[in-house]
């Protein structure tokens, strides 16, 4: 009891920070929209949404085929806590234990709850002109269902005068999105997703970038609704984030991750952003925290940039010269804390 007392009174002396990246809330949620209640109507959407999950947590379209879920992909009730209606809305409560353990069992990535928030800055041009979706438009309300629906954490630009000043296929297309970049400061989002809709006869088409640093994706789509196009995006920004920060079983090495400048709400991020990892706890000092995962180096990295955590090199053991007080007393020398010799690698990170 007195080392955690200690550790929180040690923790809560330092400044406290805000991460970008934010956990989605109903990650094991499904909503499917049906035709009616009937009851092979209720099966074939309790399939749609085991489908949907199955993206939703590995970023592969067709992660529901994977022979080891065939059980599951027939009939999903057992990973399901509770289901019921909104209307004609299918609403599908899956539980999360026994979904990661099918997971597990099947060999197959899981992406944690902890992802990048996307700033959607999606441009309509059409008869009426070029405008952007902004909170409060209906097609805001689509485009960040879609983003729900696959587990993309999303917002819309307010859509001031400022932003619509730039809203325009010109600045859309601007190498490296510079304005848009900048615009988007504002908003402390982790990637900025920038769409170009138009109208083709009956149909809409759209490109798409997505930002995340300098690192660009990028893709086109075409649909017959609003809902069917923001869906089709969403699914591919989906499946690139996925390849970007899901964990792949038995992949990777053992690191021993030790993070400096620690405080309480430091602490508390750090447990959320390394949960995916299965995270094991080694050590806790009011100066810094360590933890044992298994993973890539490249995910660590770009799981813990998330939180704007920087690199550093590892200190070393070696103390320092004494310093000297006023009365010229030599005083203890000062030993950063030491890396111990261990088979594991070391990455060291501060804010």
């Amino acid at each position: 009891m007195r080392f955690f007392i200690g550790f929180a009174a040690a923790l809560m002396s330092f400044a406290t920070v805000t991460a970008n990246a934010e956990p989605v809330l109903g990650l094991y949620q499904v909503r499917e929209e049906l035709v009616s209640q009937e009851s092979e109507v209720r099966d074939a959407g309790l399939q749609q949404a085991f489908t949907t999950l199955m993206q939703r947590l590995t970023g592969h379209k067709d992660a529901a085929q994977a022979a080891e879920l065939a059980t599951y992909r027939a009939d999903p009730q057992s990973l399901i806590s509770r289901y019921g209606y909104d209307g004609n809305t299918l609403i599908v409560n899956f539980d999360p234990q026994s979904v990661q353990s099918a997971l597990r069992a099947a060999k197959l990535p899981l992406w944690g709850a902890n992802r990048p928030l996307v700033l959607a800055w999606w441009l309509v041009d059409d008869a009426q002109g070029a405008r952007l979706a902004s909170d409060g438009q209906q097609l805001a309300t689509d485009v960040q269902n879609a983003g729900q629906y696959y587990g993309v954490p999303t917002r819309l630009p307010i859509g001031d005068l400022d932003e619509q000043l730039l809203a325009s296929a010109d600045v859309l297309n601007q190498d490296g999105a510079q304005q848009i970049r900048q615009a988007a400061q504002r908003y402390n989002a982790d990637a900025i997703l920038s769409v170009h809709e138009q109208t083709d006869g009956q149909a809409l088409q759209a490109q798409w970038q997505l930002w995340i640093g300098d690192e660009r994706q990028q893709g086109q789509a075409n649909a017959e609704s609003q809902v069917a196009l923001a869906q089709q995006i969403f699914s591919e920004v989906n499946q690139h984030q996925a390849e970007r920060f899901a964990i792949k079983p038995g992949q990777g090495e053992t690191f021993v991750v030790r993070v400096a400048a620690i405080d309480l709400e430091r602490f508390v991020l750090m447990e959320r952003l390394l949960e995916p990892f299965a995270a094991q706890l080694q050590e806790v000092t009011k100066d810094y925290a360590q933890w044992q995962v298994r993973s890539t180096a490249e995910q660590l990295r770009a799981q813990l940039a998330l939180a704007h955590l920087k690199e550093t090199a590892l200190p070393t053991a070696t103390a320092e010269s004494a310093p000297i007080d006023a009365t010229g007393t030599e005083l203890l020398p000062q030993v950063p804390p030491a890396v111990t010799e261990t088979n594991d690698q070391f990455l060291y990170f501060t804010w």
